[in-house]
This record gives C-alpha cells, sequence and structure tokens, in this order.
C-alpha cells in the first residue's frame, strides 16, 4: 500500500479497538503514573471505543482524512482519564495533518503533529511517558521515510523500534522507575500503534501481539495518589455560550486548570475541549471551565472503585458491588457525593443532561450493575441504555432525595442490599422547605412527632447556602434532649432551592 487508503483506517479504528479489548487488564496492571488507580487500559479502550463507533457511522464514500477526523473526534468526545485524553488527542493531531494523499513521507509528519499536538495538551509534560514514546515513534518514523522506505515498511520500523525503547522509555521517570513497570499510556499507544501497522500492510484478519506485556500486576512498589483527590472531566462547546470569548480557549482551560490540580490535559478539535484534572477542588474546576457551553461534566473519587475489570472487584464478603451515579445541578454538591463512592453528572445551566451524558457516566462506574438516582440533574424520564448493564433508576428526582439515598447506599455499601436499604429509605423519607432556617427546631419537633410506620432514625439537614454551624450545634443538641436517636447530617450548600430542606427518615 503506497497511499493511506480509508479502508485501512477503518479496518485501524476496528483493530485497535480489538486489540485493547485482549489488553485493558494487562495494561491496568502496570497504571502506578499518575495515579495507581489500574484504569489506563480501560480509559483508553473506552476513548478508542469512541473513536471507532464515530468511524463506523462515517459516510462509505468518506476519505481517508475524514475517516482519520471521524476517528479522532470520536475518541476526544469518549475520552477516559489523563490517558485517554493525551491520545484522543494524538488521533485528532494525526488526522488534521493527513492530507488527501498521503504516503510514507507525508503519514511520518502526521505522526510528528501526533506527538507535539499530545505533547501541547499537557500542562506539565513528564518524559518517560506516553508523550516520549510519541517522540520515538515520530523520529524513527521520520528516518525510515527519509531512507526510502514505503508506509507498511516506515510504520513497522517505527513500532518495532517504540517497542525496543519501551523500557528504557520507561525507566526515564522516577515514578515508573522505582514501581519497575512500563508506562501504561505508553503500552496503550503501542497497541494502537501497531494496528495501524498492520492495517497499512494489509494483514487481514489483523492481529496485534501482545506478547510484550504483562500478563498479571507486576511486583512494583506502593504509589499512592498523588494531586488532587478528586477526578473532573467535562466537555466544553468553543461556540462562546456561557463565558467570555478568549483568544485561545484550550490555553486559557490549562492556565485554569493547572492552578487548581495536576494531571491537566486539555484536547481539541471541532468546536469542542475535553478537559481533565485532578483537583481537591471539584466545584473550583467546574467553574473554572465556564469558557463555553459544559457538557458530560463528571466527578468521581480518584480513590474509589474506577472503570475497568480489575479495578471493581466484589466485596470481600462475596456481594456483587454495584455502580452508583448520581446527577445534580448543584457543583458546590459534587465532591460530597463522588465521597459517597459515586460517579456525578453536574448539569450546568449552559444544556441539559441527555442520555449519552448518563450512559458515559453508567459505563465510567464499571460495574454491571448500576443505582441510578436522578437528583436534580436530568430528567426521571431521561433513561441510560448501556449494553450488558442492568440499571436501577431509584424515585430520587430532588437534592434531599438523591442525599438520603447516597447515604443509604454508602452504609449498606454499593450491593444489591445497598440499593433495596436505599429505596426503603426513600419510601420511609418525610421531607418539609424551611424558609427561615431560625424555626428548624420547632420543624424538627413537627416532623419527628408526625406518625410513622417506624421511628425515625436519621435527620438530613439540606441547606442552600453553606450550613449554619451555631444553628447545626442547636439543632443537634435539641435532638438530644428531646429525641435521642436521631442523628444528623448537614450537606449543602446546593445553591439553589429554599434556606433549608429537612428530610426525616
Amino acid at each position: 500500500m503506497d497511499l493511506l487508503e480509508a479502508a485501512a483506517v477503518r479496518a485501524w479504528a476496528a483493530a485497535a479497538r480489538t486489540a485493547l479489548e485482549v489488553a485493558a487488564d494487562r495494561i491496568d496492571a502496570v497504571n502506578v503514573f499518575p495515579v495507581a488507580d489500574s484504569d489506563t487500559g480501560t480509559n483508553v479502550l473506552l476513548t478508542v471505543v469512541g473513536g471507532a463507533d464515530a468511524v463506523a457511522h462515517a459516510p462509505a464514500d468518506a476519505l481517508a482524512t475524514e475517516v482519520a477526523r471521524a476517528f479522532g473526534r470520536g475518541a476526544l468526545l469518549a475520552a477516559r482519564g489523563n490517558s485517554g485524553v493525551i491520545i484522543s488527542q494524538y488521533l485528532t493531531g494525526f488526522a488534521r495533518a493527513l492530507p488527501a494523499q498521503a504516503g510514507a513521507r507525508e503519514v511520518a509528519e502526521a505522526l510528528a503533529v501526533a506527538a507535539r499536538a499530545a505533547r501541547e495538551a499537557t500542562v506539565e509534560p513528564q518524559e518517560g511517558t506516553v508523550l516520549t514514546l510519541a517522540d520515538v515513534v515520530s523520529v524513527a518514523a521520520s528516518s525510515a521515510a527519509d531512507a526510502g522506505a514505503d508506509l507498511p515498511t516506515m510504520l513497522a520500523e517505527a513500532v518495532a523500534e517504540a517497542l525496543r525503547a519501551l523500557r528504557r522509555i520507561s525507566a526515564l521517570h522516577p515514578v515508573l522507575r522505582a514501581a519497575r513497570v512500563l508506562d501504561a499510556g505508553a503500552c496503550a499507544l503501542l497497541v494502537v500503534l501497531d494496528a495501524l501497522a498492520r492495517c497499512v500492510g494489509e494483514e487481514r484478519p489483523v492481529h496485534v501481539p501482545l506478547d510484550w506485556l504483562p500478563t498479571s500486576a507486576a511486583q512494583h512498589a506502593t504509589v499512592g495518589p498523588s494531586g488532587g483527590a478528586y477526578e473532573v472531566m467535562l466537555l466544553v462547546s468553543d461556540d462562546g455560550a456561557g463565558g467570555a470569548a478568549v483568544a485561545d480557549t484550550g490555553a486559557e482551560l490549562r492556565r485554569r486548570m493547572g492552578g487548581l490540580g495536576d494531571s491537566v490535559a486539555v484536547v481539541g478539535g471541532d468546536g469542542w475541549w475535553h478537559v481533565h484534572v485532578h483537583t481537591d477542588q471539584p466545584t473550583a474546576a467546574i467553574a473554572a471551565a465556564a469558557l463555553g457551553r459544559r457538557e458530560q461534566v463528571l466527578v468521581r473519587l480518584l480513590a474509589g472503585a474506577h472503570a475497568g475489570g480489575s479495578a471493581l472487584h466484589d466485596r470481600a464478603d462475596g456481594r456483587e458491588r454495584w455502580g452508583v451515579v448520581v446527577c445534580t445541578a448543584a457543583p458546590d454538591l459534587a465532591a460530597w457525593y463522588a465521597a459517597m463512592g459515586a460517579v456525578v453528572l453536574v448539569r450546568c445551566p449552559e444544556a441539559p443532561v441527555r442520555s449519552e451524558h448518563l450512559e458515559r457516566a453508567v459505563t465510567d462506574t464499571g460495574a454491571a450493575h448500576v443505582v441510578l438516582l436522578p437528583g436534580t440533574g436530568t430528567e426521571a424520564s431521561t433513561q441510560p441504555s448501556v449494553p450488558g448493564v442492568l440499571v436501577e433508576t431509584l424515585d430520587a428526582s430532588d437534592e434531599v432525595r438523591a442525599v438520603v439515598a447516597s447515604l443509604a447506599l454508602a452504609g449498606e455499601g454499593p450491593t444489591a442490599q445497598g440499593r433495596a436499604a436505599a429505596q426503603a429509605a426513600l419510601g420511609r423519607l418525610g421531607t418539609v422547605d424551611v424558609a427561615s432556617p431560625a424555626v428548624a427546631t420547632e420543624v424538627v419537633d413537627a416532623l419527628v412527632r408526625a406518625p410513622r410506620t417506624t421511628p425515625a432514625e436519621s435527620l438530613t439537614m439540606l441547606w442552600r447556602d453553606a450550613p449554619d454551624d451555631e444553628l447545626l450545634d442547636a439543632v443537634v443538641a435539641h435532638l438530644a434532649t428531646h429525641h435521642p436517636g436521631v442523628e444528623v447530617t448537614a450537606v449543602g450548600p446546593t445553591g439553589h432551592g429554599p434556606a433549608l430542606v429537612l428530610g426525616l427518615d
């Protein structure tokens, strides 16, 4: 094959997806940087799946450049995690640099552009990672093209050189060197590029060998999480809606996120920006991204369950672990819900939550059974449909009900039993809006004394503004004196609704 053909790009997307489905667990096993959360392989797989799905919907007569652009854009919109975001930008940069007629030299130049694009996507590029591997591929491809190699030979030589250099590259990074593992992101990119080389080489069916990957978790040093406790990912449309126009949206997003956390990656294409950051301030990160229309805003606790088979096992007691998705229109509550173990989907004012956003959140739980708490983030009628995943939507269509259900799930555990406990708590729940928090103790008395089938055990206080510590102490003291056995949980601020909502279970 002298020129890169559309059929080869289509085959590449499908082959990369198939290879990553096999390789994901092995790549997860060596994932220790930037966070040892064992999900890089799964994140890149889900990223490439988004790209492959977009390619499948590209017109049958699309040119190679058009198919490559669909691959990159689909990957960008579906990107997961730091490595997924970087690889999506790599694919986007590669596609943008492809001319209508791309032979060995032109594809080598596109690989160089892809490497630069991936590096520019990060605020603090780290050597010894996927970025270094991309540079090695670029140099090897250029050298082979300059020597007169045809397209299949050039790509095969570039991949072979990257494979030879992988262990040396990984040893450049102190964390990876101490853990004695390969860089997970570099491994994932190598799988993707090997698929390209074999498709251009007209290998049918395409088989990407993975014998160089470890088959089980390496014996490496324990690496604790660095940077922020939460992962925030969101899309920003570059149409100016929701924020003031800036000269360079991507650069401004990187600057803002760089001041809030680490593992920052911002990638763009076709008017969209995908933002990724690890931060202790998810609310601030969401607000800082208001340079356009914000969509698909996802927050999760890095130390919690992550997507992927190797990261989401059954509990020690043998009960199957369920995923939890909470939707909210209160960015300030995102960290609280995430700390309860949920993947949190935050609705921003610029755009509604759509079914594809919910499907993304459900997929990110990595679970075959998922509890969905609609909260104030979405309409209860908006239902996700994810193949192979059973989603149960509980009657938690406002913030206080979502909070109560989250507490029940966290207390019992995200299991079938936890779902039952949350459903039961919602069935017993009595709520009242309080316009003036000063009368909170009187309202509490009325709630507790109202006829109930079971004794009240838990009082939830949902604050519109920051919780009033003095008033909260007064309510706790009042309960201890007049209604012993009723515990209090204060959550807020919601930023909307009544000054105070009381929920009694």
